[in-house]
């Protein structure tokens, strides 16, 4: 029968057992984080993400407003200027076609709903703003919509335009 005092080397031999286990798996845990920071880490926006991403937020609204054109308004007029729809088109007269073809109406714009929106600064004159949207309309004017949208913006003198939009 063992003794008091061999009961007690031993309990606190398995109690510091346990102690480095768990050191040792926190340190793991610490490095592993540290490899992969999350994204859902909190950083504070520049004010040109801020700016861009307001530009986004405006052509949300204007196309839940059936404002195709307030929509539209936010792409820079100049003729090197693409949108992929599913085709090509390139200068605001076509993007103008293309989009006015596609959503004749209110009803087949539906309500479009953004979200994970992030923006990037591409150098002193350019960002990029990504996301996913949903397009909620009736099975009539096409059906519901999801995917991801891709924007390139340059800065003007009248501000943030986007010169590049494609959605999957």
């Amino acid at each position: 029968m063992p003794n008091r005092r061999s009961l007690r080397t031993n309990r606190i031999a398995v109690l510091q057992s346990v102690v480095c286990a768990a050191l040792c798996c926190a340190v793991i845990g610490v490095v592993a984080v540290a490899q992969n920071p999350s994204k859902d880490k909190l950083y504070t926006a520049t004010h040109e993400q801020l700016a861009v991403v307001k530009i986004v937020l405006a052509q949300e609204s204007a196309w839940n407003r059936g404002d195709l054109d307030g929509f539209l308004s936010e792409f820079k007029d100049a003729p090197d200027t693409q949108v992929v729809l599913g085709i090509r088109a390139v200068g605001m007269t076509e993007i103008r076609n293309a989009f006015h073809l596609n959503y004749p109406n209110h009803d087949s714009m539906g309500l479009l709903a953004y979200s994970d929106v992030e923006a990037r600064e591409l150098g002193e004159n350019f960002a990029l703003a990504t996301g996913k949207y949903h397009l909620e309309r009736s099975k009539k004017f096409g059906g519901s919509a999801d995917g991801t949208f891709t924007e390139v913006l340059e800065k003007t003198p009248q501000g943030w335009q986007i010169i590049f939009e494609e959605t999957t």
